[in-house]
C-alpha cells in the first residue's frame, strides 16, 4: 500500500476524536440522540480546523448501519457505509467540489437526483466543499429545494468565507463556527503522532511547529511530514527553525532587548543575521510582535514566575509597549507585500527605536515629580523676576505756595528711637502682597512687575485666599467626601493632581460622586481629566468610601469673581509744616514729588543675574532637558 501522509491518516474519524472543537460535536451528538436534526448545516472556519472531517463524521452517524438503521451519536467507522462514506465511493453521501461545480447546471442535476431515494442508509447526505463558489444562479436554483427538501435528504456545507455565502441561504441553515486550534493542542496531537509512528519528537521542536501552523491542525500534520523526510526519526527545535526558516525564541528575545535598550546597532545586527541565515523576516517580525504582546499582558497582570518576559517588562511602560505594538501592526502589514522586506524591517525598527525615545506626558509627569520628592512647587512666579521691596511712601506734591512769607519754624529734635516716616492716610485698603504676604502701603496699585497670579498646590504660602463662590452656583451637600480625597493626591503628587484642589462636591447620586470645576479647566479636559487620572481619583475615592465609585465632572458657567481693584490713593495736601519739616528719616532727604500723573505700568527687564538663577532651578534644567526647548525673554511692553 502506498504511503499516506500524517493528514489523512490521522483525519478524525469519529466525534471525540476531533481536537478542540467540542462545541461542535457535542451539539450534533445532542441533536442525533434527541432526534432534532435539521435539513441543511454549514461549517465556517479557516482552513485545517476540521469542517470537512466533522461533515463526513456527520454523515456516517446519519448512515451508519450499527444502529438498526437509526442514526447513531457514536458511528462504528468499521460497518460497510462507515468505510464507504471514508473512502468517498458512498452512493448515499456525494461530495462534491463547489470550485468546479459551480454552475446552475450543476445544481439542476442535484435537484433531480435528490428526488431518488437512498441506495443503503436512510438518508441521501449531499455535502458541498467550498460552497461560497458556487454563483447567483446557482444558489436561487438551490433555494427553494434547501427550504423544503425531502424527509430523505440532508445538505452539509463547508466553507472559509461565510461572508460570500448568500443571506437567503444561511437562514436556511444550521451555522457551525469551527475556531483556530491553540498551539498547546497541536503539540499534544503532535506529540501523540510522534508516539505511534516511533519518532523522537521533542516537545520545544512540536511547540515550535505548533506555533507555525497558526492554529491549523492539517498544516501542522504537514509541517511534522516534512521535518520527517528532513531529519529522520528523530526531531529536535534546531530542525524546525532550520526546515521552515523560524527565528528561535532566544533571537527574539535578543531583538526585543535590544529594542526596549534603544540599542539601534545591535537591533540591525540581529536582522542582518538572520537575513544572511536565510530566516523568513515576516515570521521574525510576527515573533517580534507576538513577544511584545507577551510582555504587555505580563505587565497588566503579572505572574509570580520570573520569566523573560517579565524582566524584559520591567524596562518599558506599558504606554511604550502599546505604541510599539500599533507600529509594528502597520509595519506587519507592509512588510507582506514588499519587494525588500530587509529594508522594511530595517527602517521599522530604527522608528520603533526613535519612538521609545520619545517623551510622553506621563514621564515628564513622573520625572519632574521625582525631581521634586512629591514636594509642592517653589512659591514664586515662573519667569519673572522678584519684585523689589516697597519703600516709604512719598508725599504728594503740595500746591503753590501763597505770596505771603510763611515763617519758618524750629527745627524739632531727631527722634533716636522712632526711625519710620510719617504714616499718610489713605482711604484705599492696602495690597497683600503675593509674594510674602506683606502689606503694600500708600497707593493700592501694585509694584510693576509683581505678577498676583497663584502657582497652584502653593496658594496658602502665597497669602491668598481663594475668592467666595458665585452665589448662583448649587449649594454643596452637607457630607463632602472629596475634600479629603483632592487633598491627598495633590499632596501625593502635585504635578499630576495639584488641580484637584479646585474642585467642589456637589452631590453625591448612588454610587457617583459629581464635582464641579472652573470652566478655564474645560481646555485641558484631555490632557487634567485623562483616563488613567480618572482611574486614579476613582481608586481614591472607592478606597475612602469603601464601595465603588464613579468619578463625574463638570465645568461651572463663570468663573469665581476676581477681586476688586483698589482705587488710586490721592493723598491730602499737606500743611505748611509738613513741607517745611525735615525728613526724620535715617541720614536721606526728601527727593522733590512729581507731578501727580496717571502712571504707565510697564514690564520690567530680567537682569543677567536673575535669568541664570531662573535657569539654575534643577526643575528647570530638566525640564528643559528633556523638551529640548530654551527660555526666551520678550522686550519691556508697556501695557
Amino acid at each position: 500500500m502506498s504511503y499516506r501522509v500524517f493528514a489523512r491518516k490521522y483525519r478524525p474519524q469519529r466525534f471525540e476524536e476531533v481536537v478542540g472543537q467540542e462545541h461542535i460535536t457535542r451539539t450534533l451528538q445532542n441533536a442525533i440522540t434527541g432526534k432534532r436534526l435539521a435539513q441543511a448545516y454549514l461549517f465556517v472556519g479557516p482552513r485545517g480546523v476540521g469542517k470537512t472531517s466533522s461533515a463526513r463524521i456527520l454523515a456516517k452517524a446519519l448512515n451508519c448501519l450499527s444502529n438498526k438503521g437509526e442514526p447513531t451519536d457514536n458511528p462504528c467507522g468499521t460497518c460497510d457505509a462507515c468505510v464507504e462514506i471514508a473512502e468517498g465511493r458512498s452512493l448515499d453521501v456525494m461530495e462534491i467540489d463547489g470550485a468546479s461545480n459551480n454552475s446552475v447546471d450543476s445544481i439542476r442535476t442535484l435537484r433531480e437526483n435528490a428526488a431518488y431515494a437512498p441506495a443503503r442508509g436512510p438518508y441521501k447526505v449531499y455535502l458541498i466543499d467550498e460552497v461560497h463558489m458556487l454563483s447567483t444562479a446557482a444558489f436561487n436554483a438551490l433555494l427553494k429545494t434547501l427550504e423544503e427538501p425531502p424527509e430523505h435528504v440532508k445538505f452539509l456545507f463547508a466553507t472559509t468565507e461565510a461572508q460570500k455565502v448568500p443571506a437567503t441561504i444561511l437562514s436556511r441553515c444550521q451555522r457551525f463556527d469551527l475556531r483556530r486550534l491553540t498551539p498547546e493542542l497541536i503539540a499534544d496531537h503532535l506529540l501523540h503522532i510522534a508516539k505511534n509512528e516511533q519518532i523522537a519528537l521533542d516537545p520545544a521542536a512540536a511547540a515550535t511547529i505548533a506555533r507555525g501552523a497558526d492554529g491549523a491542525m492539517r498544516d501542522a500534520e504537514s509541517m511534522l511530514d516534512q521535518v520527517v523526510a528532513f531529519c529522520g526519526t528523530t526531531i529536535g527545535a534546531a530542525d524546525v527553525h532550520n526546515v521552515f526558516g523560524f527565528t528561535p525564541r532566544e533571537i527574539v528575545l535578543e531583538l526585543a532587548g535590544a529594542l526596549v535598550a534603544r540599542d539601534t546597532p545591535a537591533t540591525l545586527a540581529v536582522v542582518k543575521s538572520q537575513a544572511e541565515a536565510g530566516k523568513d523576516l515576516a515570521r521574525l517580525l510576527g515573533d517580534l510582535v507576538g513577544l511584545l504582546r507577551d510582555v504587555l499582558i505580563g505587565k497588566v497582570h503579572p505572574s509570580a514566575e520570573a520569566t523573560e518576559e517579565a524582566r524584559l517588562g520591567e524596562a518599558i511602560s506599558q504606554e511604550k509597549l502599546l505604541v510599539l505594538l500599533d507600529h509594528f501592526g502597520e509595519a506587519e502589514g507592509r512588510l507582506r507585500w514588499a519587494t525588500d522586506k530587509k529594508l522594511q524591517l530595517d527602517v521599522a525598527l530604527i522608528k520603533g527605536v526613535h519612538l521609545l525615545e520619545e517623551a510622553s506626558l506621563s514621564d515628564v509627569l513622573d520625572t519632574l515629580t521625582a525631581l521634586r520628592g512629591g514636594a509642592p512647587l517653589p512659591d514664586r512666579p515662573v519667569a519673572r523676576p522678584p519684585a523689589p521691596r516697597p519703600t516709604a511712601p512719598v508725599a504728594a506734591p503740595a500746591p503753590a505756595p501763597s505770596p505771603s512769607p510763611v515763617p519758618k519754624p524750629a527745627p524739632l529734635p531727631v527722634d533716636p528711637i522712632r526711625t519710620e516716616p510719617p504714616k499718610v492716610e489713605s482711604k484705599a485698603a492696602p495690597v497683600e502682597s503675593p509674594v510674602d504676604g506683606t502689606s503694600l502701603p500708600g497707593s493700592g496699585a501694585a509694584p510693576a512687575g509683581l505678577t498676583t497670579s497663584v502657582v497652584r498646590g502653593s496658594s496658602q504660602s502665597l497669602g491668598y485666599q481663594p475668592p467666595t463662590p458665585s452665589p448662583q452656583l448649587p449649594t454643596p451637600s452637607s457630607s463632602d467626601p472629596w475634600q479629603d480625597v483632592a487633598m491627598k493626591l495633590a499632596a501625593d503628587s502635585p504635578l499630576k493632581f495639584g488641580w484637584v484642589e479646585d474642585g467642589r462636591f456637589i452631590e453625591r447620586i448612588g454610587n457617583a460622586i459629581l464635582v464641579e470645576f472652573p470652566p478655564s479647566l474645560e481646555q485641558q479636559t484631555q490632557t487634567l481629566f485623562w483616563p488613567q487620572a480618572v482611574k486614579k481619583i476613582e481608586e481614591q475615592l472607592t478606597a475612602a468610601l469603601g464601595v465603588k465609585i464613579t468619578f463625574e465632572y463638570r465645568f461651572t458657567g463663570e468663573e469665581p469673581p476676581a477681586p476688586p481693584e483698589p482705587e488710586p490713593v490721592s493723598a491730602p495736601a499737606p500743611s505748611a509744616k509738613e513741607v517745611s519739616e525735615p525728613n526724620r528719616t535715617a541720614g536721606k532727604a526728601t527727593a522733590p514729588a512729581p507731578k501727580q500723573t496717571a502712571p504707565e505700568p510697564a514690564t520690567p527687564a530680567i537682569s543677567a543675574a536673575e535669568l541664570e538663577e531662573f535657569k539654575s532651578d534643577p526643575l528647570i534644567r530638566k525640564a528643559l532637558e528633556i523638551f529640548k526647548a530654551e527660555i526666551l525673554i520678550d522686550p519691556p511692553q508697556k501695557a
